[in-house]
């Protein structure tokens, strides 16, 4: 379905929505589109998937995890976590404001915000409810928010919900930025709290932004900043602590959000900040106070991906050894790319409607990618995400370059 049509389905009434989107998947299915898949076996380099409407399991090569460290299959990590279940079992009984708060939580939010250059956070079980949780326990109607243009559906959702009056910018245009913050201190009333947030690696193509230009201008009219690091951690910095390790500005931003599901390999997420903010998460957020506790293997299998990124940096001089070398063979034969920092090397597109039909036959020849096309990105901008992780060998990458190559040929988009 093209992006034009799609625009003019959200227009039509829900019963027409649902019985059109339905009877387009079934079509889709009986034609043989691919409509999902399901992986077996640990997450890895290579890995068994087969299609939701399919049968037989077929081992790919994987380009499409998160895990860019390779932390989800970490015979330490595993490791860790059997001898976490037999020492503290499994489930936390209850939310973090009542019986689902251990030792083990306590000192793994210690860690985190170490990490970070903060005082103190809290754990969520995951990116979208941390997204959540700090919209929720910050700010109410009496208040502003300026976001990046391309924050996650979370962020977006949060603010929709709460009904805080919200203004977007563009990251890569900070001279609008300013203006539009002068703009709103002009003429929001006296005492009105002004928040901004914005992607430290941008998740649909991989780039960082003028962080520190952007927190000088949040800086220098009283916004208090979140940084959404979901990305970012693991990948981005000498030592892998993220983008503001990047830019040398560690602690920088007011608070900080990043995800224990990408790099660390686990699941969950956190949110760091000053011990007055995080006690607000703590007490007023609703997405926290009453979701439970994070499951002891995965406090563990968090901390254990701790010790691996403390100990081991060549994993991610690896990966950036990786990224880059990937980006050099993509530009050689011709296809068009942003040069990164993190993980993420989007390849375009630039036919429309046809992405999704090349990551079809892409998998059908044994490699695993995922696809970013409307409404996820503009019409026109469609592309492959390519997710590059520390132990891809230069003979799995040369491969997928040529197989994605070969493909973009065979489509005229090369």
């Amino acid at each position: 379905m093209d992006s034009r049509a799609l625009i003019e389905l959200e227009r039509k009434p829900f019963k027409q929505r649902l019985e059109y989107q339905y009877s387009l998947y079934l079509k889709e299915l009986q034609e043989g589109y691919m409509m999902g898949r399901e992986g077996y076996g640990p997450v890895d380099r290579r890995m068994k998937y087969r299609e939701l409407n399919g049968e037989a399991f077929n081992e790919v090569l994987v380009f499409g995890s998160n895990s860019y460290l390779g932390l989800s299959n970490d015979p330490y990590v595993k490791r860790k976590v059997i001898e976490a279940v037999e020492k503290f079992g499994i489930g936390s009984g209850g939310s973090p404001a009542f019986s689902g708060y251990t030792k083990q939580h306590r000192d793994l939010e210690k860690r985190l915000a170490a990490l970070a250059g903060h005082e103190d956070a809290v754990l969520l079980p995951g990116g979208y409810m941390a997204n959540l949780c700090w919209v929720y326990g910050l700010m109410n109607r009496n208040d502003i928010i300026v976001y990046d243009k391309n924050s996650h559906a979370s962020v977006i959702n949060a603010i929709k919900m709460t009904g805080v009056p919200f203004y977007t910018f563009d990251p890569d245009d900070l001279g609008a930025f300013e203006r539009l913050i002068k703009r709103i201190r002009e003429r929001a009333k006296p005492g009105t709290q002004v928040f901004s947030t914005v992607e430290g690696v941008r998740s649909i193509d991989g780039s960082v932004i003028d962080l520190p230009r952007y927190l000088e201008i949040c800086a220098n009219n009283d916004i208090i900043t979140i940084l959404d690091d979901a990305h970012g951690l693991g990948t981005v910095g000498r030592t892998g602590k993220g983008t503001l390790e990047h830019f040398d500005l560690l602690g920088k931003a007011d608070l900080r959000m990043s995800t224990c599901s990408k790099a660390l390999g686990a699941q969950g997420a956190f949110v760091s900040g000053s011990k007055e903010h995080i006690f607000l998460l703590r007490t007023f957020s609703y997405p926290y106070v009453f979701t439970s506790g994070m499951a002891q293997p995965t406090i563990a299998a968090i901390s254990a991906a701790l010790d691996v990124l403390e100990n081991e940096p060549e994993r991610v001089a690896r990966l950036h050894e990786n990224v880059r070398y990937m980006q050099d063979e993509f530009e050689k034969v011709g296809l068009k790319i942003i040069r990164g920092v993190s993980g993420i090397i989007p390849v375009f597109i630039e036919k429309e409607g046809v992405v999704r039909q090349m990551n079809r036959v892409l998998y059908s020849r044994g490699l695993f990618v995922n696809i970013m096309e409307y409404p996820m990105v503009p019409p026109g901008l469609e592309r492959i995400r390519v997710s590059v992780m520390s132990t891809h060998t230069r003979e799995e990458m040369d491969t997928a370059v040529s197989m994605i190559a070969d493909v973009a040929r065979e489509f005229g988009c090369l």
